[in-house]
């Protein structure tokens, strides 16, 4: 009958629209089976096989490395923006966390009173004067609110000088994290007068700074670091007052880097290596980039597992999804065979939950291949989305699973390699109507070989 409902919704739709392009299906709803409905959310829901012309989309900037080198350390999970201010001209400023939160610097850098590039503590830095800075967008991945933990931290060198901040003097909303004019790392919230005193930092030498803001626990934690020999633990303070809960440090406003707002002598202070994260971190991770000193961050190249659409049963209302270990259709489940950066459909699919059994065998589907078992399920493939970052997770609610639940519907999760046996399965799903558009990869999950996931877990 499932299969019956799919071929109908989609004659109906070919004789309705077959000229539109788009290649969607619409369906409200289909019964299946005794009285049981599947509802299919025609917002942003593509059944798979159909529409998937989605391009293999490298995240841009994003630094990658086969091997870390000799000292340097792969920042903490969280990382939603990474500035290494290595830029030496034009005014582009690239965030190399794979989120795309990339900037500008206020002019040509090199020119004028616009920033310098300078020698920094890792690779290049920039030299901020005369009100020079680099703006950000708002983003939704740099809006804390007045519920979300997150840490900065930056290496500087220099004159006291705002480092990194959005707040909006006329709205009260945002926070700042300055190079004090009494040489000590100050934190700001709302109005100023909500302002937090941290650990000394020296002009004219090295510091490493860091602020924690940790919401459940209601405090804000500072750091700072003179780099040695000989390397030593971070300076820290956890001053009064604790957070308020009203206090927002979002509030869609945009962020900068540098600056010295109403300074005519301007403040003529190297900012380097500026890292945002979307959560508190810990004082052994803060230590440990500490350590890492002049060799840095280092991201090592981490790969997914995709799958294509190989085959549709216009029969049965049926497709085959899979890969093989060689040949025309290739993945590697063991170590995975996509770069986890690249903005990729994930594959979705819907078994209906026990004590209801999964949909049966549709008559005429060959189900003897071992390597190509009916699995049971409908499958849909969601808008194309980075691997490594934001819905695709390990977060609670954001994670793969739950990715495919705000797509799709209650009961919907990732889809899985063994699914069917391996390698491949079938599913109730779409069929490609334009043979000229060619399926695309897309992220798939394998439940016992974790190297050959972009998250940690579905």
């Amino acid at each position: 009958m499932l299969a019956n409902a799919f071929k109908a919704a989609r004659l109906t739709r070919n004789m309705a629209d077959r000229t539109d392009g788009d290649n969607l299906i619409h369906i409200t709803m289909l019964t299946i089976g005794r009285g049981t409905c599947l509802l299919m959310k025609a917002i942003g829901f593509q059944l798979l096989g159909v529409a998937l012309t989605a391009a293999l989309m490298l995240a841009p900037g994003y630094l990658f490395a086969q091997g870390c080198p000799p000292g340097s350390v792969q920042p903490p999970s969280g990382m939603v923006a990474w500035w290494p201010l290595n830029e030496t001209g034009g005014v582009a400023v690239s965030d190399q966390s794979g989120l795309g939160n990339n900037g500008t610097a206020s002019g040509p850098i090199g020119s004028g009173s616009n920033p310098k590039s300078v020698a920094g503590f890792v690779g290049n830095g920039l030299n901020f004067f005369f009100g020079s800075r680099v703006n950000v967008p708002s983003n939704s991945s740099l809006d804390f609110g007045t519920n979300t933990s997150f840490t900065i931290d930056a290496w500087v060198k220099g004159q006291p000088s705002p480092i990194v901040s959005n707040f909006d003097i006329t709205t009260k909303i945002g926070y700042s994290v300055v190079f004090d004019g009494n040489n000590v790392l100050r934190f700001e919230v709302g109005d100023p007068s909500v302002t937090w005193f941290g650990p000394p930092i020296t002009r004219e030498a090295w510091t490493f700074v860091a602020i924690v803001v940790d919401r459940p626990q209601k405090k804000v934690t500072l750091y700072t670091g003179a780099p040695g020999p000989p390397v030593t633990p971070l300076t820290s303070t956890s001053p009064s007052p604790v957070i308020s809960a009203a206090l927002s440090m979002g509030g869609g406003l945009p962020i900068h880097i540098g600056g010295c707002p109403g300074n005519p002598n301007g403040c003529d202070t190297v900012i380097d290596e500026v890292e945002i994260f979307n959560r508190a971190l810990l004082k052994s991770e803060l230590q440990s980039i500490f350590n890492a000193g002049s060799a840095g961050k280092c991201i090592v190249q981490k790969k997914g597992m995709t799958w294509i659409h190989t085959a549709s049963n216009a029969q049965t209302g049926t497709i085959t999804v899979g890969c093989n270990s060689a040949g025309p259709n290739p993945c590697d489940p063991v170590h995975g065979d996509t770069l986890c950066t690249q903005s990729l459909p994930l594959l979705c699919i819907y078994k209906p939950a026990p004590p209801a059994s999964p949909f049966q065998v549709p008559t005429g589907l060959n189900n003897s291949d071992q390597n190509n078992l009916w699995s049971g399920g409908v499958v849909a493939t969601t808008q194309p989305h980075a691997g490594t970052f934001g819905h695709i997770s390990a977060t609670p609610g954001t994670d793969a699973n739950s990715y495919c639940v705000a797509q799709f519907g209650p009961g919907w999760r990732v889809a899985e390699f063994h699914d069917g046996w391996g390698w491949n399965f079938q599913a109730y799903g779409g069929t490609v109507s334009a043979p000229a558009v060619p399926s695309t990869r897309f992220w798939v999950h394998i439940n016992d070989q974790p190297a050959a996931n972009c998250w940690a877990t579905p």
